[in-house]
């Protein structure tokens, strides 16, 4: 069986101008469920923690230690964890939510246009394509042959002239497997990276920063920029492929029919992609707070020098005086 892959997000609807894809419908459910989820804990939060608040409290602390460690000071931690543990949490749970059953298979079916010789010409939209998991479960095959195996079903015009293929629109995809997604993340963390860099310097102070030596300017001006598409791809990549993959096995599974072999068959990759990941969340919140911290180039260690010989002096100040 042919899988039918979509690179790009299905649009949905569209409010006004804008269109509502599968990713930016549950990106919102993600953001809805982690604040409601968080609230809920954080104002139910007792000296003795449940389970639910052991959890979060975990993954907090676990958080904060790593930004202690790679930020140098307790004061700069304080600043950069509100950051970090969010952009680690919202990944996680929407690298997750690409997990749960429906996902890639629950949607609506839409007609397609093809021409007679049946090369596919779409008369709508060209992104509605269904996701790996609606392609195998969507796949229809009728008995006059007018139908492939590649997750649509095709009907033929009463006059002969062209076919129509329906394929299915998932409602739902996962938010960082839409290249969209990700890259909005990659230009948030560059803009972030450069205003962290700015304020700490200044312009001049920053443009003096990244030209030291002068000879190196273009190349870090080069390297600023090739972080946008590295953090994007690398993470759009990961959990696209995940996804892939996993249609794949479901597909093996159901192909093999032997005992319950189909079913224990994809929980394997399943939990591979459980530890992928978040293995790619932790790589992109780490990669965010080194980027921050060395645009701030230690701008807070020069400040505690400057707090600590002013203690120095005034100390010294004191004993001359007795």
């Amino acid at each position: 069986m042919d899988l039918h892959i979509s690179l790009s997000a299905e649009v949905l609807f569209h409010v006004g101008p804008v269109p509502v894809t599968n990713s930016m419908l549950t990106m919102f459910i993600v953001m809805v469920g982690v604040l409601l989820v968080f609230t809920f804990v954080a104002r139910r939060a007792t000296a003795v923690p449940t389970h639910g608040q052991s959890i979060i409290e975990l993954i907090i602390e676990f958080i904060n230690g790593l930004v202690e460690g790679t930020a140098g000071s307790k004061k700069q931690a304080r600043r950069l964890l509100p950051l970090i543990s969010g952009v680690f949490i919202f990944i996680l749970f929407a690298n997750f939510s690409g997990l749960i059953p429906g996902m890639g298979t629950i949607g609506k079916w839409e007609e397609h246009a093809t021409d007679d010789e049946g090369h596919g010409e779409v008369t709508i939209d060209a992104d509605h394509s269904a996701t790996p998991e609606a392609a195998i479960a969507g796949a229809a095959v009728n008995d006059n042959d007018e139908g492939d195996d590649n997750g649509v079903a095709a009907t033929t015009d009463d006059d002969g002239e062209g076919e129509h293929e329906k394929a299915l629109v998932p409602f739902f995809r996962a938010p960082t497997a839409d290249l969209n997604m990700t890259l909005a993340l990659s230009l948030l963390t560059f803009v972030i990276v450069q205003v962290a860099g700015i304020s700490a310097h200044g312009v001049a102070g920053r443009i003096k920063h990244m030209a030291d030596p002068p000879f190196l300017f273009p190349i870090e001006v080069i390297s600023e920029l090739s972080r946008i598409i590295s953090l994007s791809a690398r993470l759009f990549g990961n959990v696209f492929a995940g996804e892939v993959l996993l249609g794949v096995m479901y597909a093996m599974g159901a192909a093999i029919k032997v005992a319950l072999l189909p079913f224990l068959f994809p929980v394997v990759f399943m939990g591979l992609e459980v530890m992928f990941g978040t293995i790619q969340a932790l790589v992109f919140a780490l990669l965010t707070l080194i980027y921050i911290v060395l645009a701030v180039g230690g701008h807070s260690d020069h400040d505690e020098e400057h707090a600590h010989d002013g203690h120095g002096h005034a100390a010294a100040g004191a004993i001359s005086g007795d």
